[in-house]
Formats: structure tokens, C-alpha cells, sequence
């Protein structure tokens, strides 16, 4: 039995030491990501961590105490060797996960999840957003990690053979004990004694957001997500639902008369999403000065200044573009045609009202996150896509080099009989790899990725001012989502969701125009609507933000958690700590109270779809 307990030491021993190992190599490879953490903050973050370390260790212990409880009464006596190889699998799946997590962050600067592992459903995609020499090092170093975990392993627990055969009394005696230790186990996964189980939020020991996912253990996570992958039939509840239902009223009724921005009120509309386009490098926004042909538009148009992101992701964005609708925490609707085809939809809106056609093109593959039935369900006639273009166009990974879908686009424009129209355009460029067919002109390759997504538009525009369909023709140019960005915005920084919208073309009444009403992605859809003279009211979560009397905020979400930003401030409450997580500038009580009525009430609308 001694010989038993030793050999769980030795196993808890070395899982402890691998988690180190693991957080230390995250720490170094996102150190973009540190901000004001210093070495001290991080180096708490080890101690932090193990709190979540030793329930995984838990789970395993328990697991192995129960395998041995059956070797004993199969063999009586106490066999090791199938239960090495189970566990030089586990270490070896562990080393991948941390090393998935890691790679990940870097990315996305969010922990690994299940939404996260969503995308091992669909691995050609995983590939084409990586470039050669990134899916070498990805499949090399892992089997070199994996390897050397596994050479360890069996050099730690290579010495503990089986016993010689115990008497039935023995067995029993032994069996019990060790079921005893299983049971005791719970303590450890559980956290301690008391009533709640541990959850992601003992982890979150700083406000420093990377210092706390430092502390995360990413398998504890991925096993947590997975665990409360109830999200279809998850509520969010922080109130009486007819308080959250009359706060939310309140804060999104708009009145008084619209600034008119249009000469007309049925213009051609051409809706151009850009593929994370952050204000990070908008020069007119005060980032880099990446996009001087977007900047140049600035000055023909009306640019909204305060604009921010529905979320972190472009099956995300999407919804809140076409449908003007605002995502939950915890998945997409887009990815269920079930619940989005309740939706109300821009293209629908349009048709009804007289527009004609309706189109959406993108470069990529139509398939991906279940954007196929989305856009089909949104009412478009005609849908381009990646099988439309010859392969001498496409990139090496994700799809069609801009430069090609907007020649398309543009011929598409130039010769659509059916006018008024409704045009939307998906650009992909400067998605990773970000693998753009330009001389490098920017070093950081997402900035230089933008840069050429931008040459793209300017010559969109140079052409399309040649033809007659600029003068009556509204554009609309809006990011899909932010990204990290230039500054290494984590997802409690507001800048991560800042995101431009510009609306120019001929169709316009004025011209080098700044709107700085604080409004959110969403906004687009109710705010094009009453320029329309069409009714909105099928869109209860976009609010006008051209009317007279509107409340200024914006909402974001990502797992698992909002933000709310004012004029004044912002701040981001996380839903698996129940706390409030960061804050900037001046919040007060009921901008948290408006934030978690908001969440409230699209969870309830969520869930009834």
C-alpha cells in the first residue's frame, strides 16, 4: 500500500511540475500581452494556479485509484503497467492541450475553451490561417514536447513493478482503503469544504487580465466550458426580469427627429465588411497610419468616431451587422439556423421595402461557422464564394486575395440591372496568416496586411467614382471585429472593440463628417433603417444613433463575459467570477446595473428563439 501512495506522489509530483513548466513557457510566448504585470505579479500567478493544478491532479488521482481498486480484483495485485500507459497518454494529450492553449492566446489573447476547440471541427481551416513555416513548428515542437513528457514520465514511475499476488482478505482490506483515498479526492477537485465547487474564478487574482489566464489551468478550463456548454438553454438572470425588461427600454428608446445624412431616401446600398479592421490602424482614429485610402474616404463622408464591436469574432460580427442583433457569452447563433432564422435581417428589411439585387460575396469558404445558412437565411439571392473564383486567384491558405473579390465586386456593382440594390461584401486579407500578394511595406504582418486590404479599397472607389453608379449609392464601410492589435489589446481593453464605421458615396448630403455618438456594431442596422425612411422596430437591440434623443453605450461580450462602454467610461463584469473585472474612466452603479439588465434581457431573448 506504501508503494501505492508513493507512486501517486510521484504522479502529482510531476503533473504539478508540468503545469509549471507550461505556464512559464505561456508566460514567455505571450509576453505581448504583459501590460503593467511585473515579475512579481507574475510569479503569484504559479501560486494561484495551483489551486486549479491540484483539481486536475484530482480528477486523474481519483481516476487512477479507481483503475486500481479493478486491477486488484481482477489480478489481486497491484498492476502498474496498464495504468502507466494510460497515463503517458493523458500526459501526452495534457502537453497538447497547454501547448494549444498557448499557441491560441497568442492569437486571440483568450484562453482555450469549447468555443475555442469548435475550430478542430473544422482543421482545413485551422490550416489555411497559418502560414508553412508556422505548421511545422506547430506539428514539430508538440512531438518533441510530447516526447520528452512521456521520456520523463517513465523515467519518474519505471520503477514501481507489480506486487506478488494478496490473499482475498488482504485484497479487500486494501481495495477499501484505496476507495476511501478516491473519495477523499473530492476535496481537492472540489477546491476545499465548502458548499460551492471551485470555478475559473479563484484564478482571477490580479486585474491584470494576463497575469490571471497566466494562473488558469487550460485543461480545467476546457473540461469547465465544456461542463456549462449549456449555453442554448443558459440564462442570465441578475434581477426581476420586468426590471431588467423596463431598464433596457429605457436605455435603448430613441426620439425626436434623425439627422438626415442622405439626399435621397432610396439609394442603392453597398454594405463592405472588413475583415478585422481595427481603429488601432485607422489613422483618421488616431492608430497608425496604415489605411490612407480609408482615411481619404474619411474626408468625403461621415465617419461615426465611437464605434465598438458586438464581440471578438466574425461569426460575431456578422449577426450584429445583418441582423443588428447582440450575441451572448458563451456561443454564436449563427451557427444555429434553428434560433437565426427567427432573426429579423437587413436584406429582408430591404427587399420588402423595393430593393432588388440582393447580393453577399466573400472570398473564403461559405461553409465555415455555419455561415452558408446564415446569409441564405438573411435573405440574399445571389451568394459568391470561394468555388466561384479560379485557384490562381486564391491565397495559400484562407481564400481569395482581396484585390480579386473587389474587381468582382465591382463588376458585380457596374452591372446590376435591378436598382435600388443591396450589395455586401465580406473582405478577407487581413485575416491570419494575413498572407497578401504586396511587398512588405509594414513589418508587424497584420498591419501590413491592412495596408494592402486598403490599397484594395482605394482602387474600388477610384473605379467606381468613374461610373454613374457612385452618385446615387450609399457605402457602408465597417469592421467585422477588433483584434489585439498594434497595442496587444487584451479582451478587457476597449480598444480591442474599437472598430470604424464610415458611410460615403454619392448618395450622401455631407461630406468630411465626424459622428462621435457612442454606439455599438449593432447600431448599423436601425440607424441605416430610419435614414431608409424604413421602420426598425423589428430591430429591438440596434438603436438610431442619428436620432435627436439617444442613450450613448455600446455592449460587447466575450467568454464569459460583457463590457459596457459610456461616454464617460466602461467597464467589464466577468460571469464566471461574478465580479467586476476591470474598469476605466468614470462607471457608476447603474451602468453596471444597465450592463447586467442588458446581458439579462438578450439571454432571455437567446433562449425563446
Amino acid at each position: 500500500m506504501f508503494k501505492f501512495l508513493k507512486y501517486l506522489g510521484t504522479v502529482a509530483v510531476f503533473l504539478l511540475l508540468l503545469f509549471a513548466f507550461h505556464r512559464f513557457i505561456f508566460i514567455i510566448f505571450n509576453l505581448k500581452y504583459l501590460a503593467d504585470a511585473n515579475g512579481w505579479l507574475l510569479a503569484k500567478s504559479f501560486l494561484f494556479g495551483l489551486h486549479l493544478d491540484i483539481s486536475i491532479i484530482g480528477y486523474i488521482i481519483l481516476i487512477i485509484c479507481l483503475l486500481e481498486i479493478l486491477m486488484l480484483i481482477i489480478f489481486r495485485k497491484f498492476n502498474f503497467r496498464i495504468i502507466n500507459w494510460l497515463l503517458y497518454l493523458t500526459a501526452a494529450l495534457i502537453t497538447l492541450l497547454l501547448l494549444g492553449n498557448t499557441i491560441l492566446y497568442s492569437y486571440w489573447g483568450r484562453m482555450l475553451d469549447a468555443d475555442g476547440m469548435s475550430f478542430l471541427e473544422t482543421p482545413a481551416v485551422i490550416a489555411e490561417s497559418l502560414s508553412y513555416t508556422e505548421i511545422t513548428g506547430y506539428l514539430s515542437i508538440p512531438a518533441l514536447l510530447v516526447f520528452a513528457t512521456i521520456f520523463l514520465l517513465n523515467r519518474s514511475i519505471k520503477n514501481f513493478t507489480e506486487s506478488e499476488q494478496l490473499p482475498w482478505l488482504a485484497v479487500s482490506k486494501t481495495a477499501l482503503i484505496i476507495l476511501i483515498l478516491a473519495v477523499l479526492t473530492i476535496i481537492p477537485i472540489r477546491g476545499g469544504f465548502g458548499t460551492a465547487p471551485i470555478n475559473t474564478g479563484v484564478a482571477y487574482f490580479s486585474q491584470n487580465q494576463f497575469a490571471s489566464h497566466a494562473a488558469i489551468n487550460p485543461v480545467w478550463n476546457l473540461m469547465y466550458s465544456y461542463k456549462r456548454r449549456n449555453a442554448l438553454t443558459q440564462h442570465f438572470s441578475f434581477m426581476d426580469e420586468n426590471k431588467a425588461t423596463e431598464i433596457v427600454k429605457k436605455l435603448t428608446e430613441t426620439g425626436g427627429e434623425t439627422t438626415q445624412l442622405l439626399s435621397n431616401t432610396k439609394p442603392n446600398v453597398v454594405i463592405i465588411l472588413l475583415e478585422s479592421f481595427s481603429a488601432q490602424v485607422i489613422g483618421k482614429l488616431g492608430g497608425i497610419p496604415a489605411t490612407p485610402n480609408f482615411d481619404s474616404l474619411c474626408t468625403e463622408g461621415a465617419l461615426f468616431s465611437n464605434l465598438y464591436a458586438a464581440s471578438d469574432r466574425s461569426d460575431k460580427g456578422l449577426v450584429a451587422a445583418l441582423a443588428g442583433y447582440q450575441v451572448v457569452p458563451t456561443y454564436s447563433i449563427m451557427q444555429y439556423p434553428g434560433k437565426s432564422q427567427s432573426l429579423n435581417f437587413l436584406p429582408q428589411q430591404l427587399t420588402s421595402a423595393g430593393y432588388k439585387g440582393t447580393s453577399y460575396l466573400y472570398g473564403g469558404d461559405i461553409r465555415f461557422k455555419g455561415m452558408n445558412s446564415f446569409v441564405t437565411l438573411a435573405g440574399f439571392k445571389q451568394i459568391i464564394s470561394i468555388d466561384d473564383f479560379p485557384t490562381n486567384m486564391q491565397g495559400e491558405k484562407w481564400g481569395v486575395h482581396d484585390q480579386y473579390t473587389f474587381e468582382r465586386f465591382k463588376n458585380e456593382l457596374i452591372n446590376e440591372p435591378n436598382k435600388p440594390f443591396l450589395k455586401f461584401i465580406f473582405s478577407l486579407s487581413s485575416h491570419e496568416p494575413f498572407d497578401v500578394p504586396m511587398e512588405k511595406v509594414y513589418k508587424d504582418p497584420y498591419v501590413n496586411s491592412i495596408h494592402y486590404t486598403d490599397r484594395c479599397l482605394g482602387k474600388l472607389f477610384k473605379d467606381i467614382k468613374q461610373t454613374e453608379i457612385w452618385n446615387n449609392t450609399l457605402f457602408i464601410l465597417i469592421a467585422d471585429h477588433g483584434t489585439t492589435g498594434p497595442q496587444n489589446a487584451t479582451a478587457l481593453n476597449k480598444e480591442r472593440y474599437h472598430i470604424p464605421m464610415l458611410w460615403v458615396g454619392g448618395a450622401l448630403a455631407v461630406k468630411d463628417t465626424v459622428i462621435s455618438n457612442t454606439g455599438s456594431q449593432t447600431d448599423m442596422a436601425a440607424t441605416l433603417l430610419n435614414q431608409l425612411k424604413i421602420s426598425s422596430s423589428g430591430f429591438p437591440f440596434s438603436k438610431n444613433l442619428l436620432a435627436k434623443k439617444v442613450n450613448e453605450f455600446a455592449f460587447f461580450v466575450y467568454p464569459n463575459a460583457f463590457g459596457l462602454i459610456t461616454p464617460k467610461g466602461y467597464f467589464v463584469y466577468d460571469n464566471t467570477s461574478k465580479k467586476i473585472a476591470y474598469t476605466q474612466g468614470t462607471v457608476s452603479e447603474t451602468d453596471i446595473e444597465n450592463g447586467k439588465a442588458y446581458l439579462q434581457v438578450i439571454s432571455a431573448d437567446h433562449l425563446k428563439r
